[in-house]
């Protein structure tokens, strides 16, 4: 994504916009000269200079001033190019608030002038501020920058600035949408911007966009698996863009490259590429050294600068005020005597006084930092006792669920059928609880309250959720109507997981609380707007319901209703749901009363997606394509190995069992198995440093991680070290085989057949 700013920060330097400033203009005006038009284009010059050579800080303490001189002999253009520098160098300084602000002002001018280039080049810069840290916000920016995009009639601009800059959003946003994984959206915007290359004011450098366009749609051809086309569009961008674009586009080109090869497993061609992209990749690393170097350089001396302008300050203030005091003591000393020691008494009772004041503030403030450090701790503390918690519970729920789950596949023990399963459902609900306690504190963190949008169908949805609570509703004997509104569209585009967690929960309260009765879930078009929908979501059901008095309490955690004591639960669904509506942007709203029900219900925004048609169930993994395949499990927990190899044993597929890393390494080696199962945790050498090894001998083996851990950092980076997927323990056998399958049979696809029960048709749904 470093390579964005190849032409953004070049177009930003050169046609940047207007800021508004906290001094007023005839402060600044005071403090330095008035230019003209052709000597602030010679300040303008020295400044993209110091930019580029990252002496930021006299950027800094010059640009403010010289873009109010620029304002008042009415110089747009000139207040835009200064405003840029300004802003990318508190970029460059990782100052985005500072940055955000400037050009959010900028915005609020280029606006109130009605100037639509200004208004395209502001949400180019804003875009920008947001490039590296957020790129979903980015992409927000671009998009809006494109609504004021129009031809270039007639030869009205003839700098091309217009063109320039529709070239950059619509590249941008093509390589952002490259970057979140987004082929469709990317190859939208790549065809806009290649359009534009046909316009005059882009022949200059037509070459080297053009190169651009073929890294990006080679980035595009590798995301969608067209392997050929990826090599064939990143070779064009090499043989057009060698000499003209920068190292990031190179390195990303060859990146490529480097991927399609690996993938296609043309080694030769691997190697052949090696040599220019290490090289290309130490000039980067040696440029980027130097680049710190000087930008720790500049900060240190705008530390300096800062803290030599607060002493002269405080001195001017000093000064000025006994000066005052001075001549107020001359005037009337000679009158006044005696009420100047009056005076001088009460000032020394002043000072003393603050000086107490001082003597105390300075305390409570290192009173205040010792508390704000041992805080800290305690979170990570906390942190990692519900990471050590959480795999300590899940280590001993895997056994029991899973040996229970083989236990009542056993018909030899059908007479303790009941037993079991009473066994398992309790293993189960602690899991839950461990569950709900986790989710709890995940909200809670910056990384839990992130939305993952994705395409998804809200009939599919809500038909699995339904389906994974037929269970209780049978045992309640409760009826569930399903009402989905035909007017919602196939396909949505949004946080499928956060939605599903808030449904899953009120409809388990629904079930829970609710006997010989009937469920009510519904779906209604709210309101639509443009490409975005807002569906309100309505449960009702005709249960326990909840007393008036004990409303005020059902959102607190851990808080139990008292007539749903003895029903379950461990009274953090509410709460969780409450935490997930605030993350989306929602509110949840009820009415109960005791004896007669209750109904929850809330208005969620989501996008429309590019996806037309519902995507084909999948369905259910056939077990006996996988008889007689032979997976290596690695474990060190004896118990975990017992409740894999039965599981395995169940579908006939063959084992071997391999303790610890070292002794997976050396089984690997030695053995020929069509799948790993490797357990993270263990003694010595753990999972990360085991399949890390394997690499290096087997390229091909598909490696599935078997964690109780539930750190999301881990699950983020578990795939560099060469694992193929993960499966959290205690796991489902279906997703288990369906993992295995899908890696075992990567280039076809897997055979599949209903042997997995369905009871579907057992709950009204209506469309």
């Amino acid at each position: 994504m470093k390579c964005l700013q190849f032409f953004t920060v070049a177009f930003l330097i050169a046609f940047g916009f207007a800021l508004a400033q906290d001094k007023s203009l005839d402060q600044y005006l005071a403090e330095a000269p008035l230019f003209n038009e052709e000597e602030l284009n010679q300040k303008l010059l020295g400044l993209r200079k110091d930019f580029y050579n990252a002496n930021y800080e006299n950027i800094i303490e010059e640009a403010p001033q010289l873009i109010q001189n620029a304002i008042l002999i009415n110089s747009p253009r000139i207040e835009q190019r200064l405003t840029s520098v300004l802003g990318n160098s508190f970029i460059q300084f990782d100052e985005h608030e500072n940055a955000y602000d400037l050009f959010s002002k900028s915005l609020k001018r280029a606006a109130a002038k009605k100037d639509t280039f200004s208004i395209i080049s502001t949400y180019i810069n804003l875009g920008n501020t947001f490039i590296f840290k957020d790129p979903e916000k980015a992409i927000q920016y671009f998009k809006k920058g494109t609504y004021y995009i129009k031809p270039n009639k007639n030869g009205e601009d003839e700098s091309g600035f217009n063109d320039i800059a529709s070239f950059i959003l619509y590249n941008n946003l093509a390589e952002l949408y490259v970057g979140i994984k987004s082929p469709k959206q990317a190859q939208r915007y790549l065809k806009k911007s290649q359009q534009l290359l046909s316009l005059p004011s882009l022949a200059s450098q037509e070459n080297e966009y053009r190169a651009a366009g073929y890294y990006i749609q080679g980035a595009i051809d590798l995301l969608e698996k067209r392997n050929e086309d990826a090599i064939s569009n990143a070779q064009k961008a090499l043989s057009l863009g060698k000499d003209l674009l920068d190292e990031n586009y190179l390195i990303n080109i060859y990146e490529i490259l480097i991927d399609v090869y690996a993938n296609s497993e043309k080694y030769k061609e691997l190697n052949t590429i090696r040599v220019p992209y290490d090289s290309l990749k130490n000039k980067r690393y040696e440029k980027e050294k130097i680049r710190q170097q000087q930008i720790a350089s500049s900060k240190f001396n705008l530390e300096n600068y800062k803290q030599e302008l607060r002493e002269t300050q405080l001195a001017n203030e000093l000064s000025e005020h006994k000066a005052s005091k001075n001549k107020l003591l001359f005037i009337f000393s000679a009158i006044l005597g005696g009420v100047l020691v009056l005076l001088l008494v009460v000032l020394l009772w002043a000072r003393h006084k603050r000086n107490h004041l001082l003597v105390d503030l300075r305390e409570k403030n290192q009173k205040y930092l010792e508390a704000k450090d041992k805080s800290e701790k305690l979170a990570q503390s906390n942190t990692r006792f519900l990471s050590t918690i959480s795999h300590e519970l899940r280590t001993p729920l895997y056994g029991i669920i899973g040996l229970s789950t083989v236990l009542m596949n056993n018909d030899e023990l059908e007479k303790c059928h009941e037993e079991i399963k009473s066994l398992k459902f309790s293993a189960d609900y602690l899991l839950a609880l461990v569950n709900d306690v986790l989710h709890i504190n995940k909200f809670e963190s910056e990384e839990g309250r992130k939305l993952q949008n994705e395409d998804f169908s809200l009939y599919n949805l809500i038909q699995d959720i339904v389906q994974s609570f037929e269970f209780n509703n049978q045992k309640n004997n409760n009826s569930v109507h399903v009402d989905i509104d035909s007017q919602i569209p196939k396909m949505l585009f949004g946080d499928k997981m956060k939605l599903s967690q808030v449904l899953m929960n009120l409809i388990s309260n629904a079930s829970k609380f609710t006997q010989d009765g009937s469920i009510s879930i519904t779906a209604k078009l709210d309101k639509k707007d443009d490409d975005a929908v807002a569906v309100l979501f309505t449960i009702a059901d005709t249960g326990l319901g909840i007393p008036l008095e004990e409303q005020d309490k059902i959102f607190d955690e851990f808080a139990q209703v008292e007539n749903h004591k003895g029903q379950g639960g461990t009274g953090l669904g509410l709460p969780i749901v409450n935490k997930l509506l605030q993350i989306l942007d929602s509110k949840l709203f009820f009415k109960s009363s005791k004896g007669d029900g209750t109904t929850f219900s809330f208005s969620l925004k989501v996008l429309e997606s590019d996806m037309k048609s519902i995507p084909k169930t999948q369905e259910k993994i056939n077990s006996k394509s996988l008889k007689n395949k032979y997976v290596l499990i690695v474990d060190d927990n004896k118990i975990n190995q017992l409740v894999t190899q039965k599981v395995l044993a169940l579908y006939n597929i063959r084992y071997a069992v391999a303790g610890d890393g070292l002794e997976a390494i050396e089984k690997a080696k030695n053995d020929t198995f069509d799948a790993i199962l490797m357990d993270i945790n263990m003694p010595g050498m753990d999972g990360f440093d085991a399949s890390k090894a394997i690499r290096n001998f087997n390229t091909t083996i598909p490696i599935i991680a078997l964690t109780a851990n539930s750190n999301e950092t881990m699950e983020e980076t578990i795939y560099d070290f060469g694992i193929d997927d993960t499966v959290a323990k205690p796991y489902d056998t279906e997703i288990l085989l369906k993992t295995l399958s899908k890696h075992i049979y990567p280039d076809e696809k897997y055979p599949f057949e209903n042997t997995f029960p369905d009871n579907r048709n057992n709950f009204k749904l209506t469309v």
